[in-house]
């Protein structure tokens, strides 16, 4: 059995409490385009941290340093930390109560809870912006897996050569080299010469599995395959575990051969989707130092009267009460009305506030996931949370939301109501705004 520690299988958990020590003391103030943190604070941080990015200097944005990039998404990811609306378009990051209930869990505890919010929690294609600004093939996750599962720990594989099965699977991995490293799957050697193009090119030349690694890929491969458990992967609704399976039984068919094994496979991650992500782990942990981990479940519904800020510009906002049962559909409704449009496009609401993120809820006429399938009190919405609303795909018109209040004191408005208003609405058929 393997004892997690602070420091084993490697010092991934210290490094993350000296992280999340730092946003607790520091104000971090967020860059306007990227919203990342700030590059002295990331330039120090990384001397802290056991895993460094060398040759690293204060001008480096956060997307130089993959260990800082990984524990920024997974912070959010987590909802450990929050971003928040200071002066003007800046945010500041900032350290929940959620936080003090994670220092709680045991060090195993810890370090399941992290993988878990990587493997279901976290968009991996963030978390590889900085490198190739996509995320591994999909079709070829599992396959990682399930050979790693096959390998014997501690002997060095060769990556780079182009006949091998790993230099096809690995290929385009980029920082995702580096967040199994910290994880404590492999050690692997940087191309050299891919780095001599950019410090931010990352492809391995060799890689050497641990014995932790080796233990965890044949779980993962079985019961927790990324494409029925990441959240963000599910949203786009593009591929299941389910279909590469059938794609590879029908590759086998047309071969003359008989498929073997698939049906199991397929029933194995069936029936290990309604248990907690921990689970399959225990048996390599001992059960007394993974018995926990922070509830999943963040969208009960918050009751209460929500006051919202709705603005076109700074001189154009208006204000919104609605009650926790309303749904964004008649958000939605409530903002046409306010702005006097006419409601003759679909639109979306980006909870990320990223145009054209998969973290969003669609008009009723959408593909989906839909506006008038979630209420406002599920939403887990708080006091500074933002959002943006995007109506008419052509002509783009962007809305910021913004929780100003919830209220469990005020009567419950029977419809959305607008409160507040400042600036004329703009003409939506001419240049408006």
């Amino acid at each position: 059995m393997f004892e997690i520690s602070l420091t084993y299988p490697t010092p991934l958990l210290q490094d993350f409490l000296r992280f999340m020590d730092c946003l607790k003391e520091e104000d971090t103030v967020l860059s306007p385009k990227n919203q990342y943190m700030p590059r002295e604070q990331l330039w120090g941080l990384n001397q802290l941290m056991s895993f460094k990015t060398e040759n690293a200097s204060p001008k480096l944005d956060q997307g130089s340093y993959p260990l800082l990039h990984m524990f920024y998404h997974l912070a959010l990811a987590a909802n450990l930390a929050v971003m928040v609306p200071g002066k003007g378009v800046k945010f500041h990051l900032k350290v929940t109560d959620r936080y003090e209930e994670y220092l709680k869990l045991t060090m195993c505890e810890q370090y399941f809870f992290l993988l878990e919010t990587l493997w279901i929690d976290a968009d991996w294609e963030a978390l590889q912006k900085a490198t190739y600004g996509r995320i591994p093939n999909v079709r070829l996750i599992s396959s990682v897996w399930q050979e790693l599962a096959r390998v014997t720990a501690g002997k060095t594989l060769n990556v780079k050569d182009s006949k091998s099965s790993w230099h096809s699977w690995l290929w385009d991995w980029g920082y995702f080299l580096w967040y199994f490293t910290y994880f404590g799957f492999w050690q692997f050697t940087q191309d050299e010469e891919a780095l001599k193009e950019s410090r931010r090119k990352i492809e391995a030349s060799s890689l050497t599995p641990t014995e932790f690694g080796v233990s965890l890929a044949p779980i993962l491969f079985k019961y927790r395959d990324y494409l029925d458990w990441n959240h963000v992967n599910l949203r786009k609704g593009v591929l299941t575990s389910q279909d590469i399976l059938d794609g590879l039984e029908n590759i086998i068919l047309s071969m003359g051969k008989k498929p073997q094994g698939f049906a199991e496979l397929a029933r194995a991650r069936q029936e290990s989707l309604d248990e907690p992500f921990y689970k399959k782990f225990v048996s390599l942990v001992g059960p007394s130092e993974l018995m926990h981990t922070l509830p999943r479940d963040q969208k009960d519904c918050v009751e209460g009267t929500y006051l919202l800020k709705v603005s076109l510009s700074r001189g154009k906002w208006r204000k919104i009460e609605l009650a926790a049962k309303h749904n964004l559909h008649q958000l939605h409704l409530a903002i046409q009305e306010a702005f006097e449009f006419d409601d003759d496009h679909l639109y979306s609401f980006f909870m990320d506030n990223k145009k054209w993120s998969h973290d969003r809820y669609e008009s009723p006429l959408d593909e989906g996931p839909h506006a008038d399938e979630v209420t406002i009190g599920e939403l887990g919405l708080y006091p500074g949370k933002t959002f943006l609303y995007l109506f008419d795909y052509g002509d783009e018109w962007e809305f910021k939301v913004e929780v100003e209040e919830i209220s469990s004191d005020k009567p419950l408005p029977l419809k959305p109501k607008i409160v507040g208003k400042r600036g004329e609405a703009p003409d939506q058929y001419g240049y408006g705004y």
